[in-house]
């Protein structure tokens, strides 16, 4: 009895230590993922407290001044009044959601050929097609712009934001991924009852990897969202702006107010972040599905 519990002591005090170990490992851990996140917040939390300051609050004072003692909406109200910020709005929820919905589409019937069906060159196509991802996109911009002033001639409308951003290689390499995840045989089945290869896509396999289609749906939106330079490029008209280039406007028109400025990138960044929080668990589970695919 006494050997018994004399080889236990070792065995308990490696237990404790190995639980220390652990306790240090996350303590370390949450610490730097607490800073991080500091880190990331604080300069968008300054930039929101300091669009509600009023006429008597410090924007640059030492030691600063964080909190509004003087809270006002006139900042909003200024900006909302003196830019067409609700054409802005408009706009860019027109791009963002036709950009979305067409490339899902195009992108989801690119993908499945990639991962379901058998043909010559396949791979070889597909690694071509990849290969593209090392370019980086800013090389493509004078090609494109020639194209669209010289041939489609859709310079200065939104379709010009559309149009260049319905196929996405990333998009395709996603979904391909969740594709591939697919049982051969659920596919096989159904071509036995008789289905054709767009009834298997529309019917059974997209709803097997909705979670993928949600993620490539959102990382979509958020990039059409925030996209700037090609905007930039193509709408030279004020009415027609985005919000990232609706608001390079109002920095220059703002200099001197960072007040102002300040409740422009309010108003731009907080819808995004909404929307990517109220979807996030979405966006997690799409990409872990097409990761593991």
């Amino acid at each position: 009895m006494e050997h018994v519990q004399t080889a236990r002591i070792p065995a308990v005090r490696v237990h404790r230590k190995t639980k220390r170990r652990n306790f240090g490992e996350k303590l370390f851990w949450y610490v730097v993922l607490i800073l991080v996140s500091i880190g990331t917040v604080f300069p968008f939390l300054w930039i929101f407290l300091t669009a509600f300051k009023g006429p008597l609050d410090a924007v640059y004072s030492t030691p600063p001044q964080f909190i509004p003692h003087d809270p006002t909406l006139d900042n909003f109200v200024r900006v909302w009044q003196q830019l067409p910020i609700g054409n802005f709005f408009l706009n860019t929820i027109l791009v963002a959601v036709c950009t979305t919905g067409l490339s899902v589409l195009i992108t989801a019937l690119a993908a499945y050929p990639f991962a379901k069906m058998k043909f010559q060159g396949r791979n070889a196509l597909f690694y071509m097609l990849l290969a593209t991802l090392i370019v980086p996109v800013q090389l493509t911009y004078i090609p494109s712009f020639v194209l669209a002033v010289r041939f489609f001639h859709y310079y200065n409308s939104i379709v010009a934001l559309i149009l260049p951003n319905i196929a996405s290689v990333f998009n395709i390499f996603l979904l391909r991924q969740a594709f591939s995840s697919v049982p051969d045989d659920l596919i096989d089945a159904a071509r036995m009852d008789g289905a054709n290869e767009l009834r298997i896509w529309w019917s059974i396999l997209l709803p097997v990897i909705r979670p993928s289609l949600a993620a490539v749906a959102i990382f979509t939106f958020v990039t059409s969202w925030n996209d700037f330079l090609w905007p930039s490029l193509m709408l030279p008209t004020m009415a027609n702006k985005t919000l990232p280039v609706g608001l390079a406007a109002l920095q220059g028109m703002f200099s001197s107010d960072f007040r102002g400025t300040a409740a422009g990138v309010t108003m731009t960044v907080i819808p995004i972040m909404i929307f990517f929080i109220l979807l996030q668990k979405q966006f997690i589970q799409g990409l872990t599905g097409a990761v593991k695919g």
